[in-house]
């Protein structure tokens, strides 16, 4: 799963020189702020115009809009666009940081957890994390060089995902997920004191046009499709979040494996990531890991220790006040 850290390290550096031999500058958040709309939008002409093909080389991008009803055609910013405008389909979890802006934890459409591999009984599990606001932060790729602050965007999507999946595991009622959770339990008739878990299930019962695009479909360990039974469904969703031996994957894919022109950071609920996912998928700890070594790299090289005055004890050792250096902790407290 992208081998080992210095693996990671040797294709993050890969993709900063494709990133930064473009004639386009600036961080990834100026860009998308520049060039994305909220809007449908035809992303050729943008796409290619600012490079990104440099690096984002996937053959299963779709730049421009496909036929469809207004408002429901789909592109690579789909994602985007429907977290924005607060048209997600699925969301799990909704939270507002003042100065940072809105993220939307989700189980995604199309085929959750289709990379897991046929027959894997975690499909149930994959939910994603999104910026969705015009607010703060915003990346294309978290494998992308980013800014200081672009990181700590990344730590914090990282927390949300680990957040949202205790709510899912202890079936927390809706009124604790969030804004967009509560509206879409009020618009289906769903009492806010019902659990989440239930109320994923009523999400996916009630998804329309299933057969579309993205559409959805989620298949059980017999790889059946089973999205339309709601019995079977529910089956599945209790029991990936109540089996206590699986732990919370946090993965990414990078940018030639990419189809998708947001940051999104895949979640699942696994023993183990599946050989399958292993060359085209990430752990997104290894990435953080990288990217705050690098940090540290630089400022290091910015800052050089001054050489000591002849005679001049500098032995720091012994008195250091019981003052610990930390990083800021991001937490978030609230939900809106």
């Amino acid at each position: 799963m992208g081998g080992s850290a210095s693996k990671v390290s040797e294709n993050m550096g890969d993709f900063a020189g494709k990133w930064n031999s473009r004639d386009v500058k600036g961080s990834q958040t100026e860009l998308f702020w520049k060039i994305v709309s909220d809007a449908e939008e035809d992303f050729d002409s943008k796409f290619k115009e600012n490079q990104l093909d440099y690096v984002f080389t996937s053959d299963k991008i779709v730049l421009n809009l496909l036929r469809g009803d207004p408002g429901k055609r789909y592109n690579t910013l789909q994602l985007w666009r429907d977290a924005v405008n607060g048209r997600t389909a699925i969301p799990i979890l909704d939270v507002y940081i003042p100065g940072k802006g809105r993220y939307i934890v989700m189980m995604p459409l199309g085929e959750p957890g289709l990379h897991l591999g046929p027959g894997h009984t975690s499909k149930g599990s994959h939910l994603i994390v999104i910026k969705a606001s015009r607010e703060g932060c915003v990346t294309f790729n978290d494998m992308l060089p980013t800014t200081v602050y672009e990181t700590d965007d990344f730590e914090i999507r990282l927390e949300l995902i680990d957040q949202a999946f205790g709510l899912l595991k202890r079936n927390a009622a809706v009124s604790e997920c969030g804004d967009m959770v509560k509206t879409n339990a009020t618009t289906l008739g769903v009492e806010h004191a019902v659990g989440i878990r239930q109320f994923l299930v009523t999400m996916i019962e009630n998804l329309p046009d299933k057969d579309g695009r993205p559409g959805f479909k989620l298949r059980n360990g017999d790889n059946v499709d089973v999205a339309g039974d709601t019995s079977e469904v529910a089956k599945m969703i209790e029991a990936v979040f109540t089996n206590g031996s699986l732990k919370v994957h946090k993965l990414i894919q990078s940018p030639e494996n990419n189809s998708v022109m947001i940051s999104h950071i895949h979640g699942f609920l696994l023993t183990d990531v599946p050989g399958c996912m292993k060359e085209t998928y990430v752990d997104c700890m290894e990435v953080l890991k990288v990217k705050r070594e690098h940090e540290t790299l630089i400022q290091g090289n910015m800052y050089p220790e001054p050489e000591p005055e002849p005679g001049l004890n500098l032995n720091l050792e012994e008195e250091d006040n019981d003052v610990e250096l930390t990083r800021q902790n991001t937490t978030v407290r609230g939900l809106s």
